[in-house]
Order: structure tokens, then C-alpha cells, then sequence
């Protein structure tokens, strides 16, 4: 059966762009200047053939156009288009403003054919900006363009202007309007509301925004950073939140490229413009670094009497410490010193988290790891109809997020109604109340979390368990600054008989960051117990290994598979447990695979689906370390049986074929036939699933010996080591 596809119609562009200015025309009215409304009655006027060239322009990154480069099978009337543009004055002629773009424009080898064209010495090994640059130097603009007719060659106008009017659509810089076509195609789900709010109060805090989010690009493209300090003065007033967000950052931005180039006095005279914590922080050190470690320690002192966040006040502290109070350490260096520390088998290693989580488990927690996944779901469960309902107030259908969440005015729009769910979760009853929203709004996407698979269970575990006030001072100063809170939350949350712990981990050679440091002080000075824990890795004598080896009705997944499963499970050498089954793979097998394992389709006929088995072996299989000779081959059989359930099949893994390369060099084959062979290790039934397990076991032992011998040279009788 054929996919059926979204064809868009020939002028949709078109479509989009009038959609767009009707759209701002409603929602801003007024409050748009007056080359915005210029602009929108201007292009009003133009034939549809006009509009459609002029946009067509518009979502390209060129900036020279000629006829050739606008020929389009839609477009009815290009010659009399380009006339009806130039007379209202979209397009004008090339002059020597535009002379970089020109050669911007052009490809390389006609660059090089231009100089050379001209007796200009240039390499063909050159890159391209190298020629350009070149170019634009010694070729004067006059014989440049000498050799083309100037009436052929136009730019487009008012591309300010049409920045504007899509950053007050989008709240970003946009230089086309693609969203439109893939909203229209089904890639980019959006949700068309009843009305929509300006995103911006006023038309000065709209250019203020758009001076500093464009100034912010110009500068990450490699603008001058020193021309753009010259004029700060002359910078818009920045009269709301966001804009002086974007300002400080700007700011900052100038502050460490002046830094780069040594120029302390310069760096300071800009940082202390900026409002940026990360400002006073660079000044506070540079200030030191210079010899001035007086006004350092006076600037410190002032952040630690009153410190504007937790992030401000960790930083003032552990700098303090270590330069003025004769501490030689950080503080988080000392937490993570202090830190509890679990060692787990040097397999787990690039996998810290899931490693603890198995430890943990052994404990009787539940270990669920969240990260920041956790209370932005809560959050948005919480207050769902203030956040998606209808009086969320979004500036566009495009938009994530409520505009009153970005401008950091959400806790006093929405007050009453904050303060009336929090009293719920203060009380331990809203847990009815998120039951509620997840089984009326699973599915819904949304611009706080992704929904996944055992969130209610989650959540109902988590608010079953979890000191209630604390949940609710934390979902307030979530109201409050949504933004400041999105990130930086401890790893794992573990559950168990009424308890709640926070875990950060952190692997060998892990930092601890600034802000998780302040999400842990967070979660402790509201009542929850929130620790760091180190985790080290060495050979694990007590670690329980699975060996597993699958036979298949090939040898690629999804297309093949699994008809048999032997597993065997391994502690200190012994054979602990077994588990083999027969699986009906729902396709024929085929006769040459029927001669190597000795499966047929009559054996395989009654056999359970993986399906039916899936539960049985993944507790049979549950925290140990996956291994098999050849281990990529049978963990993605077996990961791909359980995507089919649509379920996740996640362990470390361990490859007897690879580890017996590395510890036993030299063997003329490391096939499992031949190591059996040449280590005296039994194999009967070969390619039956649970014999070769069996002999890959002993393999496991083998390697084993040599782990341990790296791990633990001294080690007289290994059976007897515990880890504790």
C-alpha cells in the first residue's frame, strides 16, 4: 500500500506571506511603525506575480539577484513582475554598496577566473572568503562591473524592515518562512487557537528585541566586536525582561572578546554594564587576576551579603574560600570527596548512571532516572489549562510555550489559581487532579516535557512519596522563573517505602557544575534529601553475568529472526541459572539455516512469540551484564525483538570473542568452535542456542581470570572477594 503525500499548491509561499501579515495586522494593529505599515500596504498593492518574486527573493540567502535566478514555472509574469517591484520600489539596481555580496554571491572558479581575467595573481588552492577578500581589495567596483548590464543585476529592498515584521511572528530571527510549509506537510505539529496575544507591549520594546537578538548573530558570525562597543551608547533602551536579557548577554559576549585580545580595562568597562551574573563573575576574576584582589574581595563580599541567585551566592563563597580564606580546595572538589562512592564492574564504564541505578536497586529503591525530565512534567500537569487553555495567551501558532512563561509574568497572570493548586499539592490531594489531565491529555504535544511510557506511574509514586510542601515550593519558583529552573536537576530519583532521595552521579573524571550544585542546595533547603554519589569502576568479583547466544532465521534485524534463546547466568564462575526457549519467529526459515542449527519450522510451529516470552527473560536477565561471543550479533537481534513490543532492552555488554582476542592472543581462530577446541572446553549440539551458551560461559571464565588478575594483582582467592 502507497504512503499518500501533502502536495502543497504552486503559490503557497504566497499564501504563507499574506497569512503572516494578516496575522500581525490583527494581533499588533497599531501598535506597528510606520515603514511596517508602508511596507504591508505597499506590497498589497503589487500583482500576485509581483508578491510571489518578491517573496520567492526574500526566503533566499542571496543578495544579488538576476532574471535567470527567479525563473519559476508558477510565477506567470516574471518580466512584468520585475517592473511592477521596481516602480513600487522593491528591487533597485546593484551599485557599490553591494560589491562583497556580488562576489559572495559568485562560485569559486569564477572568482578565480574574474582575477585572472583582470592580470590578478591568485592561487587556485585559496579558499573561497580568502578570494573574495582578495578580490574586493584590489579590484575596483568600476571594472568589476564593466562587464554586465546593470538593469540585469538587482537587490531586494526592505529586507529590514521584512526582519522585523518575522521576528515579531516568530520571536526569533527568521530568514524564510519554511515553518508554514512544514506545518502544512504534517512535519511541525501546531495548535491553531481561538485568539492570540501580541508578543511584545510596545513597539520600542519590539525593536529593542530585535537590535539585540540581531547584533547577538552578527557578533556569532564574526562582526566587529570593537565597532559595536563604540556604539553601545547609542544602544535602544532595553524596557522589558527579555530584551534586557538579550542586551546582557550581548554585553557579555563583547566583554570575553575583549578579554581574548588582553584588554582587561576594556572587558571590565563592558562587564560592568551588564547585569549578567556571568559578568560579575568574569570582573571578579579578572580583577584578581590583574592585582586587583582588594576591589575583588569587596565585589565578593557584596554578592555574599546579598546574593542575586543560589548560583551567585555558590560561586562568592568558593572563590572567597580558596583566595581569601586560606581554603586550598573548591567546594566542589570537597563535595565531591565527601561524596558516597559505589564501585561497579569496569564494564559499566561510559554509563554511570545506569550502573547506579542497578546498585540502588539491589537496596529496594526505585530508581528512575529523570534529570530535568521530572518537575517540568509536574509542573506542566499541575498547571496545564494556565499554561495550553485558552487563556494561556500565545503569540503565534508556532509558539511552545505561553508568552507569560518567556516574560516571567505567569505567576502574577494566572495568581488565584496558582495559589488554589499549590494549596492542593501542599496538601497531598492534587494527585486526582493530574490523574485527571494525563488520562485527558496524554498524548498532547506540548513545550514543557514529552510524554513516555509510565509517567502516571512516576508521578503517582513520586507524590505518594515526596515531602508535599516541598513539592509545592519548588512548582511556585517554577511560576515564578520557569527559564532559571530548566535545567540542573540532580540525575536520579530514587523511591522507596515512603522515602525520596535525589541522586547526582557523577563517573571518574565527572565535574560537579555550578547550577546542578544549586539545584542540589535547592531540593535540600526545601526538605528533600539530595546527595552526589561517585561512582568507580573495577573488575567486580561478585558481578552476575547473563551469556546468551541466539539462533536466527538470518543474519539481519528487523527482517530476520529470532527463533531460539539459550541464556545462562553466571556468579564467580558458576552456573547459577539457565533459561532457553523455542520462539516461533512468524516467518518461514529458511532451509539452509534448518541445516546449520538443526531448527526447522516444525520445531518453531507451537512455539511461543517473543512476545509471549519477553517478560520471562528480561527478569532472568534483569541487572546483569549482557555477554556473548560475538555480542553486537545477539544483543541486536534481541534489542530488535523487543522493539517490535514496542519496549527498550538496555545492559552492558560484554563480547567473549573480542575479550578473548585481548587477554588470549595469538589463536588461530577465535570462531567458538575453535576456542572450545583449543581451551578443552566441551560443546555438544553446536549452533543450539543454550549449548553454545554453556561454552561461552566457560569463555567468560577465562576472560574473567585475566580481568581480575588487572584488577586485583594481589588477590589470592578470588571467590572470596565482596564488594561492599
Amino acid at each position: 500500500m502507497s504512503r499518500e503525500f501533502t502536495t502543497l499548491p504552486p503559490l503557497y509561499y504566497r499564501d504563507h506571506f499574506r497569512e503572516m501579515i494578516g496575522f500581525l495586522t490583527s494581533v499588533y494593529g497599531a501598535m506597528l511603525g510606520t515603514e511596517e505599515r508602508a511596507f504591508i500596504t505597499r506590497f498589497d498593492a503589487l500583482d500576485e506575480w509581483a508578491q510571489c518574486l518578491y517573496i520567492r527573493m526574500s526566503n533566499r540567502k542571496k543578495a544579488v539577484f538576476s532574471p535567470r535566478d527567479l525563473a519559476y514555472q508558477e510565477i506567470g509574469d516574471l518580466w512584468g513582475g520585475l517592473d511592477q517591484l521596481r516602480a513600487h520600489g522593491f528591487i533597485r539596481e546593484i551599485d557599490v554598496r553591494d560589491y562583497r555580496a556580488c562576489l559572495d554571491d559568485r562560485p569559486k572558479p569564477d572568482l578565480i577566473d574574474l582575477a585572472r581575467g583582470h592580470q590578478l595573481e591568485v592561487k587556485s588552492g585559496w579558499s573561497k572568503p580568502k578570494l573574495v577578500g582578495f578580490l574586493y581589495e584590489h579590484l575596483p567596483y568600476e571594472r568589476f562591473s564593466s562587464g554586465f548590464l546593470h538593469s540585469d543585476h538587482f537587490v531586494p529592498e526592505h529586507k529590514e524592515t521584512l526582519g522585523f515584521l518575522l521576528y515579531l511572528y516568530f520571536g526569533k530571527l527568521s530568514d524564510n518562512m519554511t515553518s508554514f510549509a512544514l506545518r502544512d506537510l504534517g512535519v511541525v505539529s501546531v495548535k491553531a487557537r481561538d485568539s492570540y496575544q501580541a508578543r511584545f507591549e510596545t513597539l520600542e520594546e519590539a525593536r529593542a528585541g530585535y537590535f539585540y537578538t540581531r547584533q547577538l548573530r552578527a557578533l556569532k558570525d564574526g562582526a566587529d566586536f570593537r565597532a559595536l562597543a563604540e556604539t553601545l551608547d547609542d544602544w535602544p533602551m532595553p524596557l522589558a525582561e527579555p530584551a534586557i536579557g538579550l542586551r546582557d548577554t550581548l554585553l557579555h559576549q563583547i566583554g570575553l572578546a575583549f578579554e581574548k585580545q588582553r584588554d582587561a580595562a576594556s572587558a571590565l568597562a563592558v562587564y560592568a554594564r551588564s547585569g549578567a551574573f556571568e559578568s560579575h563573575e568574569r570582573s571578579v576574576r579578572l580583577l584578581y587576576n590583574i592585582g586587583a584582589a582588594e576591589e575583588a574581595k569587596v565585589r565578593l563580599e557584596a554578592m555574599l551579603e546579598s546574593p542575586a541567585h543560589d548560583e551567585e551566592y555558590i560561586f562568592a563563597s568558593d572563590f572567597y574560600a580558596r583566595k581569601f580564606g586560606q581554603q586550598r580546595i573548591g567546594v566542589y572538589t570537597q563535595l565531591l570527596r565527601s561524596a558516597e562512592t559505589i564501585e561497579v564492574d569496569e564494564l559499566y564504564r561510559g554509563d554511570a548512571e545506569f550502573a547506579a541505578m542497578q546498585v540502588y536497586a539491589r537496596q529496594g529503591w526505585t530508581a528512575h532516572h529523570t534529570e530535568n525530565g521530572l518537575w517540568p512534567v509536574l509542573f506542566g500537569l499541575v498547571f496545564w489549562e494556565e499554561l495550553f487553555g485558552s487563556g494561556a495567551g500565545f503569540a503565534s501558532e508556532f509558539d511552545q510555550r505561553p508568552q507569560s512563561l518567556k516574560d516571567k509574568i505567569f505567576h502574577t497572570r494566572f495568581a488565584d489559581e496558582i495559589a488554589e493548586k499549590l494549596a492542593r499539592v501542599q496538601s497531598g490531594t492534587a494527585l486526582k487532579m493530574l490523574r485527571e489531565t494525563i488520562r485527558q491529555r496524554q498524548g498532547e504535544h506540548n513545550g514543557l516535557f514529552d510524554w513516555f511510557d509510565g509517567l502516571e506511574a512516576l508521578v503517582t509514586s513520586f507524590l505518594t512519596a515526596a515531602p508535599s510542601e516541598a513539592v509545592a515550593v519548588l512548582l511556585q519558583k517554577m511560576a515564578e522563573d520557569f527559564h532559571a529552573l530548566r535545567d540542573g536537576f540532580p540525575d536520579l530519583v530514587l523511591i522507596r517505602d515512603g522515602q525520596v532521595r535525589f541522586v547526582e552521579i557523577k563517573g571518574e573524571g565527572d565535574q560537579i557544575r555550578r547550577h546542578q550544585l544549586a539545584r542540589l542546595n535547592l531540593l535540600r533547603n526545601i526538605g528533600f534529601e539530595a546527595d552526589i554519589c561517585r561512582v568507580t569502576y573495577r573488575t567486580d568479583p561478585d558481578q552476575v553475568y547473563v551469556v546468551v547466544d541466539v539462533e536466527t532465521t538470518g543474519g539481519r534485524p528487523p527482517n530476520d529472526r529470532v527463533t531460539e534463546i539459550g541464556a545462562v547466568k553466571v556468579r564467580k564462575g558458576e552456573i547459577i541459572g539457565e533459561w532457553s526457549s523455542l520462539i516461533n519467529p512468524e516467518k518461514r526459515i529458511p532451509h539452509f539455516i534448518t541445516q546449520l542449527t538443526g531448527i526447522s519450522n516444525d520445531m518453531v510451529r507451537d512455539a511461543p512469540k517473543f512476545a509471549d516470552i519477553a517478560d520471562d527473560f528480561a527478569d532472568f536477565i534483569e541487572g546483569a551484564i549482557f555477554v556473548a561471543h560475538n555480542a553486537t550479533f545477539d544483543h541486536g537481534f534481541i534489542a530488535s525483538e523487543f522493539r517490535r513490543i514496542e519496549r527498550r532492552f538496555r545492559h552492558p555488554k560484554l563480547c567473549t570473542c573480542a575479550a578473548m582476542r585481548k587477554h588470549y592472543p595469538g589463536q588461530a581462530s577465535y570462531g567458538l568452535a575453535n576456542l572450545c577446541r583449543t581451551f578443552d572446553i566441551e560443546l555438544v549440539n553446536h549452533h543450539r542456542a543454550l549449548a553454545d551458551a554453556r561454552a561461552a560461559a566457560a569463555l567468560l571464565n577465562l576472560v574473567n581470570e585475566k580481568r581480575l588478575e588487572m584488577y586485583l594483582p594481589n588477590a589470592k582467592n578470588r571467590k572470596n572477594i565482596t564488594v561492599d
